[in-house]
């Protein structure tokens, strides 16, 4: 039988949110005391380490962050010597690291190491593999969510 309110130690995007928002926030704060950076700057010289001459889209699309968060973060980031930028394909800003851009994220990498570690605490690597496997199944439905709200929304028509 189904309860009349929505419990919010159950539901997966009040979960979800709050576990993001948390770590983000923490994150947040020791990158910008250590090295004068935010989680965005953070996930952008991850994508440009592994994907060079990445355009604002493709990174987008790979670190989950709306484009004018990632355009404004690039500008600061260029001002600071930390990524190099050059025209690309169909008009589109590419984004490079330098050599300073590279050594930030030296830098930064083992203490995002260490974060993850200590989040992983009590997981052994079977339950961090299923972990990671789950949040890629539920990205993997994202779509399908989607799909379901425009369903609702003809409906409702």
């Amino acid at each position: 039988m189904q309860s009349d309110h929505f419990d919010l130690n159950r539901c997966i995007g009040a979960l979800s949110t709050r576990f993001s928002s948390r770590l983000g926030a923490g994150a947040s704060q020791e990158y910008h005391n250590r090295f004068q950076i935010g989680v965005v700057e953070w996930r952008i010289l991850c994508h440009l380490a592994v994907e060079p001459w990445s355009n604002v889209i493709a990174m987008a699309n790979s670190i989950g962050l709306d484009k004018s968060a990632i355009s404004r973060a690039l500008a600061a980031m260029e001002q600071r010597g930390l990524v190099e930028m050059r025209d690309g394909a169909r008009r589109r800003r590419e984004a490079n690291l330098t050599p300073d851009g590279l050594a930030l994220h030296r830098d930064v990498l083992p203490v995002a190491r260490a974060r993850e570690s200590a989040l992983l605490a009590g997981f052994d690597a079977h339950e961090t593999e299923q972990l990671l496997a789950y949040f890629h199944r539920l990205i993997a439905n994202l779509p399908q969510v989607e799909e379901d709200a425009q369903r609702r929304a003809r409906q409702d028509r």
